[in-house]
């Protein structure tokens, strides 16, 4: 496994896709969105998720197959819906609502959340190799990391309702938290 050379390794991948994101945001001049406000242990929980997933991934190659360009076309659907969330997040002159629910947020409230999960589905099947111990605990990984962002959701809704009040609440009735 460590005779795979240093660039086909997934390890690049969630490090090109974050590049990719805040390009887009740029791009789109997503101003409205910010960063959530977070507690320091959640953002660094965060951090650690990030650069441990990206380790994990150092020990995963990759093939150019099948999976590696279903993996892509994943990845490319998660950044469509980064994109959708950056344009519901511009500027928008009509809209002055304080909660964003137009757009991609008015199918999601997290649909963020959602691309950054299916672009790790993506980087991960671009890895597919059931026979690989590593590749197994890449997607015991992927399992936690789930778990762990719908904690983090929770926690940023209760943040949000006292932020915005009853507006946020009415937003919580009206749209799914995701996409089911």
């Amino acid at each position: 496994m460590m005779d795979t050379p240093w660039y086909a390794r997934l390890f690049y991948v969630p490090i090109l896709n974050f590049l990719v994101s805040w390009i887009l945001s740029l791009v789109i001049q997503a101003k409205r969105m910010g960063f959530p406000e977070m507690s320091a242990p959640i953002r660094i929980a965060n951090l650690v998720s990030f650069v441990g997933g990206c380790v994990l991934l150092w020990f995963v190659p990759f093939r150019i197959n099948a999976a590696f360009w279903i993996g892509v076309g994943i990845i490319v659907v998660g950044q469509v819906i980064f994109g959708l969330g950056y344009s519901a997040m511009r500027e928008h002159p009509e809209q002055k609502r304080i909660v964003v629910d137009w757009g991609i947020y008015g199918f999601s409230r997290h649909s963020h959340i959602i691309a950054c999960i299916i672009v790790l589905l993506g980087t991960i099947i671009m890895g597919w190799n059931i026979r690989s111990t590593m590749y197994l605990i890449v997607w015991i990984y992927f399992l936690m990391y789930i778990v762990f962002t719908h904690y983090a959701i929770l926690y940023e809704e209760k943040r949000n309702v006292v932020k915005f009040g009853q507006e946020y609440e009415d937003y919580m009735k009206r749209v799914l938290r995701y996409f089911f």
